[in-house]
């Protein structure tokens, strides 16, 4: 009970100091997601990962994940992997179609195969003061080069797909605390900071991050996770704000998007975003214990 009233009272917060979502994107929802394809409910679904024919889902209460086949109208479940001391939190995939968890019992990142199959835990090849290294959060480009937050080194890790290390850019020097990052079609590493309301952006090849606009404090309680869709358009999930934040690539503000809810379209405590090319976004309800796909709608 205690929850769900700071969750009302930080909305209504929110909602007295911001208009209406203005952002050139609108969100059309197509489906909602609440089991596998046996009927067994998700249960505190923290993690999605998507391209264009596929949907993975961390299904994180029941230490498992579930695999959708990601069509034009429907999403079907076509598999369940069953994780044994994994409590699968973000999750992501590379363009081979193989999985990446991030392991919420030892943080640690776990692979597995495009087959389902485990393959251990990513150990990066060359890595300076490897003793030191605490994963957050990770990401792909397009080259299938990886990219860690590390939060015990302050710093953001570059692998190639070998997991060889290729180099590091370090935190800016006065942050809260960083939560997520997300790479565009360009190469730019964006760099979400929940506690300090702000998103950070260091460009290919780039070796210190700047501040992206003025912050969003004044526009989010609680940002925890971030995707880029096609326009470079910045979504984050507002975890505390039941919500999402829309950014343009200046770091404007573009508005917001949904609100908090049990409805479909609705969100409670929401976790982790993918977008496809297809420009279908997928959102981790984790408090609903479900995963809502919507469409982008650029006008």
């Amino acid at each position: 009970m205690r929850q769900l009233l700071t969750g009302i009272v930080s909305l209504v917060a929110l909602g007295c100091l911001l208009p209406a979502a203005v952002g050139a994107a609108q969100l059309k929802h197509l489906q909602t997601l609440y089991a596998d394809g046996e009927g067994v409910a998700l249960k505190l679904p923290e993690g999605v990962a998507c391209d264009e024919k596929t949907l993975v889902v961390a299904d994180t209460g029941n230490s498992r994940v579930v695999i959708f086949s990601l069509g034009e109208q429907t999403l079907v479940a076509k598999a369940v992997l069953p994780l044994e001391g994994i409590v699968p939190l973000i999750v992501r995939m590379n363009s081979r179609g193989d999985i990446y968890l991030l392991n919420g019992k030892d943080r640690t990142v776990a692979m597995l195969g495009a087959d389902g199959k485990t393959a251990g835990a990513l150990k990066p090849k060359g890595l300076p003061d490897a003793q030191n290294f605490v994963p957050r959060s990770f990401a792909f480009d397009a080259q299938d080069n990886l990219y860690l937050l590390d939060i015990f080194a302050e710093r953001v890790l570059v692998l190639d797909a070998a997991g060889q290390y290729l180099r590091q850019i370090a935190f800016p020097k006065s942050y809260g605390t960083m939560a997520d990052l997300a790479i565009n079609s360009q190469g730019t590493v964006y760099l979400l900071d929940s506690v300090a309301g702000a998103i950070y952006a260091a460009g290919p090849g780039a070796e210190a991050f700047t501040l992206l606009g003025k912050g969003l404090k004044e526009y989010t309680n609680f940002p925890t996770s971030l995707a880029i869709d096609g326009q470079g358009t910045i979504y984050l999930s507002d975890q505390h704000g039941s919500g999402l934040a829309l950014i343009g690539k200046d770091g404007s503000f573009l508005g917001r998007k949904l609100a908090m809810g049990w409805e479909e379209g609705q969100l409670y405590y929401p976790a982790q975003l993918c977008i496809n090319s297809q420009g279908k976004l997928i959102v981790a309800d984790r408090s609903n214990n479900r995963v809502q796909v919507f469409s982008i709608l650029n006008e």
